[in-house]
């Protein structure tokens, strides 16, 4: 009985060394346990965190702030509440996250700027496409016109908004190369604009050579000069203004074909001194000039202006059509000094050197000389009449 107590109390010290082993073994397990759990869930959130991350850098260096800003803003809003989150749980008295929700957020971030920056690709790419085709579409305008500015004379004032389309233009490609490409299609348009308001204007002024009642006009003074050179057996000048031809008949039949410069504004008829326009009509040479006697080689005068061309005229200015002051002009020749393959004469026919040695030498004073714009529907009628359907087209 002496031995019992002792006996006893060591095995109650062993025991209770046991439990706090054991105790101490399974807090360490749960620790352990605990620190996987957490450390898991801390890996899954800075994955998702740092996914969310690189898409929106991604989505921002797409320039998604200019293609898709809501989108992006979104994301961005997103981004943040998931980090707040993540904030939230880390600082809370629990010891391990909620992993779950943190990541649901991220996620969502990610999704969102995955969205914006495949809208903001997406977006560049059609508006970079549309520039491009806008500035192309420019480009052709503006070529066109410059072309039709050379052949078909427009006022000052036009011709100033051919040089602003030319800007506008330069200034498109400007924003392109820069890849501003909304700036681009802006400048390239305005450009277009411009340039189809030329063609409009010129096609105003080259309506008449597509006009039927005008056309037949033509045609007629042509056949009634071809018939009075076949009934009277002598010589007469066609000239026709389109083709930029003179062509020398006799007894009615076609003997040579010239190639002629004309006035600046040869495109119009002639309705007053100054206006640059070669004249069209029914006249004759009232007489011959030589060397001696003519700026420009030799020289066929004409007697323009007839009695017809004094009646339009006094028509025209009591209408408006010609200012108050307006002259009607006069000095219209065909004369030496041609051949140089452009229009520059202020509404003369100009006929190379050797050309108008032979015409000077087959026709005489009395000669009839007719001038017409043209003699069939031609490229200028066409042009006029696709202008007009391209203008109907665009009305509202």
């Amino acid at each position: 009985m002496e031995n019992s107590t002792p006996q006893g109390a060591n095995g109650w010290a062993r025991s209770r060394w046991y439990a706090l082993a054991a105790g101490i073994a399974l807090l360490a397990i749960a620790y352990g346990i605990v620190s996987v759990i957490g450390s898991h869930r801390e890996t899954a959130i800075r994955t998702a965190s740092d996914a969310a991350r690189v898409a929106v850098r991604e989505a921002r260096t797409a320039e998604a702030m200019t293609w898709a800003p809501d989108e992006l803003t979104v994301a961005e809003r997103a981004s943040r509440d998931a980090l707040t989150a993540q904030r939230i749980e880390e600082t809370g008295f629990w010891p391990v996250p909620d992993a779950a929700r943190v990541v649901r957020a991220y996620a969502g971030a990610e999704r969102a700027a995955r969205e914006a920056l495949t809208l903001a690709r997406t977006r560049r790419a059609e508006a970079e496409g549309g520039a491009t085709s806008q500035i192309e579409e420019a480009g052709a305008a503006v070529s066109s016109s410059e072309t039709l500015a050379l052949t078909i004379h427009v006022g000052a004032e036009r011709r100033r908004l051919l040089a602003q389309a030319r800007s506008a233009l330069e200034e498109a490609r400007a924003y392109q190369r820069e890849r501003d490409f909304k700036s681009a299609a802006v400048r390239a348009r305005q450009a277009t604009e411009l340039a189809v308001g030329l063609r409009d204007d010129a096609a105003a002024v080259a309506a008449r050579y597509a006009d039927a009642e005008t056309v037949a006009r033509w045609q007629r003074w042509k056949e009634e000069t071809i018939a009075w050179s076949r009934r009277e057996g002598r010589a007469a000048i066609v000239v026709v203004k389109e083709a930029h031809l003179l062509t020398l008949f006799m007894r009615g039949e076609p003997v040579k074909t010239y190639q002629v410069d004309l006035s600046v504004n040869w495109i119009a008829d002639k309705s007053h001194e100054g206006d640059r326009a070669t004249p069209e009509g029914r006249y004759r040479v009232a007489s011959r000039m030589a060397n001696l006697s003519s700026v420009y080689y030799k020289a066929l005068l004409l007697d323009y202006p007839n009695a017809e061309d004094r009646a339009r005229f006094s028509r025209a200015r009591r209408s408006g059509e010609v200012p108050p002051s307006a002259r009607i002009g006069g000095l219209i020749e065909i004369h030496g000094g041609g051949g140089r393959r452009q229009d520059w004469t202020t509404g003369c026919v100009a006929l190379a050197n050797t050309d108008m040695d032979d015409v000077f030498g087959r026709v005489g004073v009395g000669t009839p000389v007719t001038i017409v714009g043209n003699d069939d529907y031609g490229a200028i009628a066409e042009f006029a009449v696709k202008q007009r359907h391209a203008r109907a087209g665009r009305r509202p």
